[in-house]
C-alpha cells in the first residue's frame, strides 16, 4: 500500500488495525482470511533502518524551459532529509512532495520514501547533477550522480514559454501550454544605467483563482524600480491560441556595471479549478452551474523564462560634467527677483527632469562670481514610474546673498547625458540668469554685542526653563489610619493567601485538564521556537529557520487544537479550525505558511535574508491572530 502528499502537507501517519465478532466470521469464511493477515501485519518488525538510496530524474533529455522531477527515493525508512547540489546554473526550483510505500514479503515489511523535487529547465546543454547526501535512520548515504541533457527544441506547444506545474497532465490534465508565465524585456543591448522595463505576464486557458509568487528573481547588479501594473485581466491570441492574460509584475532594472547580466525566472503558484470526472460518468449538475460541481482546486507551480541582457558601457568622448545619466534631461533655473539691493537674501531654484534613473544624479556645480554668497540648498525629489519606465525630478533651491554691487550673472548650470537612442552625448543646460544690485558694498553690517543666527539658532529658545510644573505640598501630621500606605500594608497577607490559593488551583487544572494545559503553553512554546529560528536567519542555516519555523507552527496547531503533533496533516487542520469557527482566510493563511516551510527546506536556490525575515513576522501574526480566533470561539 503507498501513502501520499501534496507537496509542503505533512506526512500521513500509518496506522493498523484489525477487528471483526466472531459471528461474523463464521458466516463469512473470507472474514477469518481478512483477519488473519491483519494480525499478521501487526506481528511484523518495524521497518529498519535506511540501507540504501538512489536518486534518478523522470525524463532525459528535457526541453529548454520543460519541467522535470529529481527524486530521491530511500529505502528502509519513513523519514529523509536530503541536501540537494545546486542546481540553478541550468533549473529554477518549483515545489517538492513526497511518497511513501511499504511492502511484505515472506513476512518482512520493507519501506520506501520517495522526495519529488520539480524543476524548470533554464538552460540550453548538458549538465551534471551532483550526489545527493541524504541523513535517514541515523545514517549518512549518498546517491550516484546524474546527467541531464537540456534541448534548445521548447515543449510541444509551449513556443518557449514558461509552462505549468511539475506533474502537468498529471494534475487534472494541465499542459504546459494551457498555463505559462513570460518575461518580456523593452531591450536586449543597453548601456549602464539605461532603465530596462520588464514585463511578467501570465497566459492561461484554465480556471485560476489566485496567483502568489512563490519567488523573485535575484536582481544583483541592478537598480530596481516597482512599475504600476494593470489590475484588469485581458483576452490575447497568441500564436493563434486566444488566452485570458494579466500583467503580474512590471520593474524598471537599471544596471549599474557593464557585462552579460542574467535575470533569473520568476516562480508562481497558481490555484487553478481542475474538473473532477465523476464515476457516474458526466457530472449532471455541470451545465446547469456552468461548472462542475465536481472540481477541485490545486495549487500549480509556473515559472517565467529567464532574461539574458548585454550591458555595454559608455562610449568614450564624454563631456566634463557626465556624471553617467542615460536618458532624456531638461534643467531649468530662475531667481525670486532680478533686482536686490547688496546683502538681501535671493532664492535661486534649479529644476531637473527627465525619463532615467533621476536618483544617481549628484548635486549640481554653481560656478558663481565671487561676489555671490552661497548656502546649502534644500533639495526636493519626486520619482514617478509610467508605463514607459521612470520619470523624475529634482528642484534645488539655494539662498544666495549678493556682497557687491553691479550687473552680475549666473551662468548656466549644465549636466551632460548619453542620448541611448543615437548613442551619442548631450548637454542640458539652464538659461544665463542677469541680476542687478545696488547698494554699498561689503558684509552686512553687525551691532554690537549681536551675532548672526543660522537656521538652527532660529529653532531655538533663548530661554528654557528648568522647571515649570506646580509644587505639591503635604501636611503635617494625620492620622496614620487615613494613610493609604497603611491599608496597603494591611491588605498585604490577603493579597498573598488569595494569590496563593489561584496558583493551586492553576496548577491543579493543568494537572487535571491536558487540553487546556497544551492550549495554554502553546504561545510560550511558540515564541520561544520562533526566537530560536531568529538565531538562524544566517543566509547558509537557511534550511534550518524554515524547519524550526515550521516546527513552531506545527506545535503550535497541535497544542491549540489537543492534537499530536507528529503526522499532522493539512485536511485535519483545516477540519479542526473550522469546527472552532476560524475564519477560511486565516486558516489558508497558517497552511499556506506550513507549505512555504516545507518548500523552501528542499529550495536548493540562494536565500534572501530579506524574504526570511518576512516570513518570521507572517509566521507570528499568523500564530497572533489564530491565538485571538481561538480565545473567541
Amino acid at each position: 500500500m503507498s501513502t501520499g502528499r501534496q507537496p509542503g502537507a505533512s506526512r500521513p501517519r500509518n496506522a493498523a488495525g484489525a477487528g471483526g465478532d466472531p459471528a461474523g466470521t463464521r458466516r463469512r469464511p473470507g472474514t477469518r482470511a481478512l483477519a488473519a493477515a491483519a494480525l499478521a501485519l501487526l506481528a511484523v518488525p518495524a521497518a529498519a533502518t535506511a540501507q540504501s538510496a538512489r536518486a534518478f530524474l523522470s525524463q532525459n533529455p528535457v526541453p529548454l524551459n520543460g519541467r522535470f522531477v529529481l527524486n530521491v527515493e530511500v529505502s528502509g525508512s519513513q523519514n529523509a532529509d536530503p541536501a540537494l547540489p545546486d542546481l540553478s546554473a541550468f533549473a529554477v526550483y518549483l515545489g517538492s512532495g513526497t511518497s511513501t510505500s511499504m511492502q511484505i514479503v515472506n513476512g518482512r515489511m520493507s519501506t520506501t520514501f520517495t522526495i519529488e523535487y520539480r524543476f524548470q529547465a533554464t538552460q540550453e546543454g548538458t549538465f551534471e547533477i551532483g550526489p545527493v547526501t541524504v541523513t535517514a535512520g541515523g545514517q549518512s548515504l549518498r546517491t550516484d550522480p546524474l546527467t541531464i541533457e537540456i534541448s534548445g527544441a521548447p515543449p510541444p506547444g509551449a513556443g518557449g514559454r514558461g509552462g505549468s506545474g511539475g506533474r502537468g497532465a498529471a494534475d487534472g490534465g494541465i499542459a504546459p501550454e494551457d498555463l505559462f508565465v513570460t518575461a518580456a524585456p523593452s531591450a536586449e543591448q543597453v548601456y549602464v544605467n539605461q532603465p530596462v522595463v520588464v514585463e511578467y505576464r501570465i497566459f492561461t486557458r484554465v480556471d485560476v483563482e489566485g496567483v502568489s509568487v512563490v519567488r523573485q528573481p535575484g536582481t544583483a547588479g541592478f537598480w530596481v524600480e516597482e512599475l504600476a501594473t494593470p489590475q484588469r485581466p485581458e483576452q490575447v491570441v497568441r500564436d493563434g491560441v486566444q488566452y485570458a492574460s494579466s500583467v503580474i509584475r512590471r520593474i524598471a532594472l537599471f544596471p549599474t556595471s557593464a557585462g552579460p547580466k542574467r535575470l533569473d525566472p520568476l516562480v508562481i503558484e497558481a490555484q487553478v479549478r481542475v474538473r473532477q470526472r465523476s464515476r457516474f460518468g458526466r457530472d449532471p449538475f455541470g451545465g446547469f452551474f456552468g461548472d462542475s460541481l465536481l472540481g477541485r482546486r490545486m495549487p500549480v507551480s509556473v515559472a517565467s523564462n529567464a532574461i539574458d541582457l548585454e550591458v555595454r558601457p559608455a562610449p568614450p568622448g564624454a563631456p566634463a560634467s557626465f556624471s553617467g545619466f542615460v536618458g532624456p534631461l531638461a534643467v531649468s533655473a530662475d531667481v525670486d527677483r532680478n533686482e536686490a539691493e547688496t546683502n538681501d537674501a535671493l532664492t535661486l531654484r534649479l529644476d531637473i527632469s527627465g525619463a532615467g534613473n533621476i536618483r544617481t544624479l549628484p548635486e549640481p556645480s554653481l560656478n558663481l562670481p565671487a561676489a555671490f554668497e552661497v548656502y546649502p540648498p534644500e533639495m526636493r525629489e519626486e520619482v514617478e514610474p509610467t508605463a514607459d519606465g521612470v520619470r523624475g525630478r529634482r528642484v534645488y533651491e539655494y539662498v544666495v546673498v549678493p556682497r557687491e554691487p553691479g550687473r552680475m550673472t549666473i551662468p548656466p548650470v549644465e549636466f551632460a547625458y548619453l542620448d541611448p537612442a543615437r548613442g551619442a552625448y548631450a548637454v542640458a543646460s539652464s538659461d544665463p540668469i542677469t541680476l542687478t544690485v545696488t547698494g554699498d558694498p561689503g558684509p552686512a553690517p553687525i551691532l554690537p554685542g549681536a551675532r548672526a543666527r543660522t537656521a538652527a539658532d532660529l529653532q531655538r529658545r533663548d530661554i528654557r526653563f528648568i522647571r515649570i510644573a506646580a509644587p505639591s505640598f503635604r501636611p503635617i501630621g494625620g492620622s496614620l489610619f487615613r494613610s493609604a500606605g497603611f491599608w496597603t500594608v494591611a491588605a498585604l497577607p490577603l493579597l498573598a493567601l488569595a494569590g496563593a490559593v489561584a496558583v493551586r488551583r492553576h496548577r491543579d487544572r493543568l494537572a487535571g485538564d491536558v487540553a487546556w494545559a497544551r492550549s495554554r503553553r502553546a504561545s510560550k512554546v511558540a515564541r520561544r521556537r520562533l526566537a530560536r529560528a531568529e538565531s538562524l536567519c544566517a543566509p547558509e542555516r537557511h534550511r534550518e529557520f524554515h524547519a524550526e519555523v515550521g516546527r513552531a507552527m506545527q506545535g503550535f496547531l497541535g497544542d491549540k487544537l489537543n492534537l499530536a503533533e507528529a503526522g499532522l496533516i493539512h485536511d485535519e487542520i483545516r477540519a479542526a479550525l473550522a469546527a472552532r469557527g476560524v475564519g477560511t482566510d486565516l486558516i489558508d493563511a497558517c497552511l499556506d505558511c506550513l507549505e512555504r516551510c516545507d518548500r523552501q527546506r528542499f529550495a536548493p536556490t540562494e536565500p534572501d535574508t530579506a524574504a526570511t525575515q518576512a516570513m518570521l513576522a507572517e509566521a507570528g501574526r499568523a500564530m497572533t491572530e489564530l491565538d485571538a480566533a481561538l480565545s473567541t470561539s
